[in-house]
């Protein structure tokens, strides 16, 4: 089972989960939305964990290989968002940090069977702290909308499911039951989560700067990233994103605060 290839607007979004206090609302976190007859909430038991080798949804309505399923996402335009949150300290990655890249997470690759991917995940951090699954709706254009027309996805049924850890997994499929791994984000600062180039939250972009790029313009004190393919969202601790012709801002003073890769869902009004 792959990811539906039929390509989803790139959106360009400076946006939040819950809401930028400095530019108003647009986010992907669950809480700031009214669950719909097409989203599901799953409470998922540590018994589960222990009966089973996969953490099941249901839902009330239903309907390449990893490198070339890895080149797709890694084109695809994608924004992380966050909440406004404390500026984090310096990462420091821990023995056992799980990799983050633009194809995935450790051994876990964007194609691979999605139950899979969580239930190895949940050994690792814990029971997830929130598990949805939504259904979307073909476009006119044949991208899939939330019906409220207020976010894409790349294909029919999307399903996220976060940890405390702050570390979220985005899957994607055509049937409910049958999902692949499309998409991470990261949004809290966690030693065993950092990129093998040691790219986490609160990475200051001084220390990348040949290898991470920082948009000019952005939405007062935040702007968005790129560093090897992942995206970032970046915020400044001087001078706001104030232009689109030069970053006026010292690199030392500018950290990572979230972080993405692959396909996730995306809100379609900016906020800024």
């Amino acid at each position: 089972m792959k990811c539906s290839t039929r390509a989803t607007a790139a959106v360009a979004v400076f946006g939040v989960a819950v809401v930028f206090s400095s530019c108003g609302g647009v986010g992907r976190e669950p809480s700031a939305e009214s669950l719909s007859d097409d989203t599901t909430t799953t409470v998922v038991s540590e018994q589960s964990l222990n009966t089973t080798t996969t953490l099941a949804v249901e839902v009330g309505e239903t309907g390449d290989d990893v490198d070339e399923a890895s080149d797709r996402v890694g084109n695809r335009v994608s924004v992380v968002t966050t909440t406004t949150i404390p500026v984090p300290s310096e990462v420091a990655a821990s023995d056992d940090a799980l990799a983050l890249s633009r194809y995935g997470v450790g051994d876990h690759r964007f194609g691979d069977d999605a139950n899979e991917v969580i239930t190895s995940l949940a050994e690792l951090f814990g029971l997830p702290s929130s598990d949805v699954t939504r259904r979307y709706r073909e476009g006119e254009s044949g991208e899939f909308v939330d019906r409220n027309s207020d976010f894409v996805f790349v294909d029919l049924f999307g399903r996220e499911t976060c940890f405390d850890s702050g570390f979220c997994v985005e899957s994607a499929g055509e049937v409910d039951h049958q999902m692949v791994f499309s998409g991470w984000t990261l949004r809290e600062a966690t030693g065993a989560l950092v990129t093998n180039g040691g790219v986490g939250i609160g990475s200051r972009w001084s220390a990348f700067t040949s290898v991470m790029t920082v948009e000019p313009a952005g939405c007062g004190m935040y702007s968005t990233g790129v560093y090897r393919g992942m995206n970032l969202e970046v915020r400044s601790l001087a001078e706001p994103f104030a232009t689109d012709e030069e970053i006026i801002t010292d690199p030392e003073k500018i950290v990572v605060t979230a972080m993405s890769a692959g396909d996730i869902r995306m809100s379609l009004h900016p906020a800024c």
